[in-house]
């Protein structure tokens, strides 16, 4: 059965439901793009996420719900609650993205196999490459995998990361193909994974393989870039462990404060001036904004529209 479509918004219609379970992370890996303190121990409550889950679901047909963090297994429970919400409104793809080393103790890693395998999770992306694995046992890695194989998970891929490209020659490379075949070798198959993005840890600690940031055109409209969508045709957002429902470089409200609708009902971009702004003249009007309520934003260190759309955004915040 479909579920009923009773929002009243015109500008959000969910398709897609991210949770950042945590930011806390096992590694410490060099490319991470988000750079933060991996000991941030704040996690999303699995109540208010499920509760956010089935009110969605009552009234979207959402197709997708995604856990991932930092390290989202430092939370297995929450993890499972709410791939079991999702299961329970009948959405169809139920993902996990995660380093796999959440534990060293093999009972323990197996429970927690049985236990997503249990709740419903059916797609299960392992991040496996040089960077993980710099800070990650690979044995413990490969017993997860394993653990999750012999309590039949629908589907295990692994989803390595890429310096510059995967057809690029460099060590980082060499030795994620070196990794990646030791998960093909037992039957998990790679996907093409992603190209490392000059953000966060990878700014500092890889900047030599990237290029010096070019001006970025800041007229390309808000949504044009991959993996993004403007902010006034909605397709799905992430819920932060803080609570925090984001859309892209913005947060619309908060789950622990108020019912998850009642944030997707009022959501309006065109009644903020930052976001109408960018609506209306992409990041250069947005930029214009920022410096007439004078804000002082360097953008030298900005590769993309994106870069700037969001240190524009955090600066206003701020």
């Amino acid at each position: 059965m479909e579920a009923p479509c009773r929002n009243n918004t015109k500008y959000i219609d969910v398709e897609r439901l991210e949770f950042t379970v945590t930011n806390a992370c096992t590694g410490r890996c060099k490319h991470c793009s988000n750079g933060g303190n991996a000991s941030d121990g704040e996690s999303l409550e699995a109540g208010a996420a499920v509760v956010a889950v089935k009110r969605l679901a009552e009234n979207f047909k959402i197709k997708s719900v995604m856990t991932f963090g930092g390290e989202p297994l430092l939370h297995v429970e929450t993890v499972c609650k709410i791939h079991a919400a999702a299961r329970e409104c009948a959405i169809p793809n139920r993902q996990l993205i995660t380093n796999g080393f959440f534990s060293r103790d093999s009972r323990e890693i197996d429970r927690a196999a049985e236990a997503l395998c249990a709740s419903g999770v059916n797609d299960v992306l392992l991040s496996v490459d040089a960077f993980h694995q710099e800070y990650i046992p690979l044995e413990h890695v490969l017993e997860f995998a394993d653990s999750l194989l012999r309590h039949a998970v629908p589907s295990l891929r692994v989803q390595p990361a890429w310096l510059v490209n995967e057809a690029h020659d460099n060590p980082y490379n060499n030795e994620t193909k070196r990794i990646l075949k030791i998960f093909t070798d037992k039957g998990i198959r790679a996907n093409e994974g992603n190209n490392i993005f000059p953000a966060g840890n990878a700014l500092v600690y890889l900047a030599q393989w990237f290029s010096p940031p070019e001006e970025p055109d800041l007229s390309v409209p808000c949504g044009s870039a991959p993996y993004t969508a403007p902010l006034d045709e909605i397709g799905g957002f992430c819920i932060g462990p803080d609570g925090e429902v984001n859309l892209c470089s913005i947060s619309i409200g908060n789950i622990y404060r108020k019912d998850i609708m009642d944030i997707v009902n009022e959501y309006d971009p065109y009644d903020k001036p930052s976001t109408r702004a960018l609506l209306r003249g992409g990041v250069a009007e947005l930029l214009s904004y920022a410096r007439s309520l004078g804000a002082d934003v360097d953008i030298g260190d900005c590769h993309t529209a994106c870069n700037v759309c969001h240190k524009v955004m955090a600066a206003i915040s701020e």
